[in-house]
């Protein structure tokens, strides 16, 4: 009876009567159950704002499509999500059943990101979760960001929690992107950012935010998009802000999904106006880039290959990459300037990898002039061993022209001569061409006449 009175004075539109919680410090939170969205296994970054226990919100951003256009959802991805019981204990991991993205979502912009994720109970008791549904309530905030230890087990790490008294950093917000310039109500931007489980180098946005009014609290918004001034540098970058999408005005559009009331919480006031617009969308401007900034969105752990880089637009949502600012309200610093330029370890890599290519080609042209000379110095050896082998068959030329060969024939073939018996060189000595050039063969028989020999194969 004593809750049903306190909701009733503090304005909740609730369909059973929950527990209130008083704000003490961030520690309250350990009262509230968070919930992450997993797919194929594995934790996402996407938290799911509860809203009973078998539905919540997520980013639309965060699911994978068949076509993204038709807001064709690909329910071949395993869908899960993850709940925790307060702080760091474990509810359970339930199979997402059916996924609903708001009618308007537009994936170039990130208007209107939102879906209703529906998922089965596990037989567990319901309970329900209450939405901040009137934004002048809010008079703190809580920048929360829930992971888990073990996705397999579903058990959780405590959460990461900011207290943070203002909603939106408008005039830098506006500048780095349009869609927050023209539904500033909508959104609340600021640049606060956590260090991802993944990358230690990493800051990544909070997953959800807390309104706080003095003694209650109840889920506001969740992460969206970030705008990132320069390319390829999310992380380490001092000019990233986030926007985080606010639940209020979605509350009807949802009721109408889940098919009963939603219970929202708002403090008891005249100038409370009940959301009431199934309908209702975002003003999308007619073109969202903003010159020399990148708009990323979704699970930003995907970042977590590779740090420095923005992911491409199939691994983190819709990206918007645009060129470099001309606008001084925009324009990156010198910093982020020179990071759009070739590295000097890339332009070192490039200069070793030419010096290495031109070793390579200077070994390859030395084995193969090697090679060569080796196959020359086997034809002189060959020419040589040849000779002999000539020289012993009597193939040689006398002083007079006349070849030899078992029979000698001069240059007109007029005569004839018997040939030797054989020929003894009176010099054995082959060390050099030059002993070769003119060499006296003795004929071993008295009556035949010294035959002076002179070698014709020279080089």
């Amino acid at each position: 009876l004593a809750n049903k009175l306190l909701a009733l004075t503090a304005g909740l539109s609730a369909c059973n009567a929950i527990d209130l919680y008083k704000r003490v410090s961030t520690a309250d939170m350990d009262n509230f159950k968070g919930a992450l969205l997993l797919k194929n296994g594995e934790q996402t970054s996407c938290e799911v704002a509860l809203m009973r226990d078998t539905h919540g919100f997520v980013s639309a951003n965060c699911l994978d499509y068949t076509d993204e256009a038709a807001k064709s959802v690909d329910m071949g991805t395993k869908y899960e999500v993850a709940i925790s019981a307060g702080n760091d204990g474990t509810y359970g991991t339930f199979k997402v059943t059916k996924i609903t993205p708001n009618p308007e979502y537009d994936p170039a912009s990130f208007a209107n990101n939102l879906a209703v994720v529906e998922f089965e109970s596990g037989g567990r008791s319901a309970f329900t979760n209450y939405v901040a549904s009137w934004r002048p309530d809010w008079k703190d905030l809580y920048f929360t960001r829930r992971t888990l230890s073990n996705a397999g087990s579903g058990s959780w790490n405590s959460p990461i929690i900011t207290a943070y008294s203002s909603t939106s950093d408008s005039s830098s917000c506006s500048q780095a992107n349009k869609l927050f310039a023209t539904n500033q109500d909508d959104f609340i931007c600021n640049q606060l950012a956590v260090t991802s489980i993944y990358n230690s180098s990493c800051e990544i946005p909070y997953g959800s935010i807390y309104g706080v009014n003095d003694p209650n609290i109840a889920v506001a918004a969740l992460y969206s998009h970030s705008a990132v001034y320069g390319e390829n540098n999310f992380c380490g970058n001092n000019k990233v802000y986030n926007y985080y999408t606010v639940l209020a005005k979605y509350m009807r559009w949802a009721m109408d999904v889940v098919g009963k009331a939603t219970p929202v919480y708002h403090s008891n006031t005249a100038d409370y106006k009940e959301p009431s617009d199934p309908n209702y969308a975002m003003n999308t401007p007619s073109s969202p880039d903003t010159d020399g900034v990148t708009v990323v969105g979704g699970d930003v752990y995907k970042l977590k290959a590779d740090g420095n880089e923005v992911p491409s637009s199939s691994e983190l949502g819709s990206i918007t990459d645009d060129s470099e600012s001309s606008s001084p309200s925009s324009e990156p610093s010198d910093s982020e300037e020179e990071s759009k330029g070739i590295s000097t370890g890339a332009i070192l890599g490039i200069v070793f990898g030419l010096l290495a290519l031109l070793l390579l080609i200077g070994l390859f042209a030395r084995r193969k002039l090697r090679k060569n000379n080796i196959d020359l110095s086997s034809r002189v050896r060959r020419w040589l061993f040849d000779r002999d082998n000539n020289m012993n068959n009597y193939d040689n030329y006398d002083n007079y022209g006349n070849h030899d060969n078992y029979g000698n024939h001069d240059n007109s073939d007029t005569h004839s001569v018997a040939k030797p018996p054989s020929y003894v060189p009176s010099v054995h000595k082959r060390d050099t061409m030059a002993s070769w050039n003119n060499r006296s063969y003795r004929n071993q028989d008295p009556d035949y006449p010294t035959y002076n020999v002179t070698n014709k194969w020279r080089y």
